[in-house]
């Protein structure tokens, strides 16, 4: 199941919390768990400041998961990874 969420992660584009919770068809607080996860793993990273939305501007190359006042995204890792899942 983490590795669907981290191929979903790597599609690119902005997802929110209920759409990936949705499409993984699990509750919010397990997401929420295996972002943790993904995180704590390497995986991914928050981005300080969140989003204003400025999206040409924007230093991160390829918005991830945006929820409860954080905006997460790939690392290398997570890219290489997802990559492997995928190839």
């Amino acid at each position: 199941m983490i590795e669907q969420l981290l191929s979903l992660i790597a599609e690119g584009g902005i997802h929110s919390y209920d759409e990936l919770a949705q499409r993984l068809s699990i509750p919010q607080p397990l997401l929420e768990a295996m972002l943790e996860d993904l995180s704590r793993l390497g995986y991914l990273k928050t981005v300080q400041n969140g989003c204003g939305g400025h999206c040409g501007a924007c230093q991160v190359s390829g918005c991830a998961v945006v929820g409860t006042r954080r905006l997460w995204t790939l690392t290398d890792k997570g890219v290489r990874a997802a990559s492997r899942l995928h190839p």
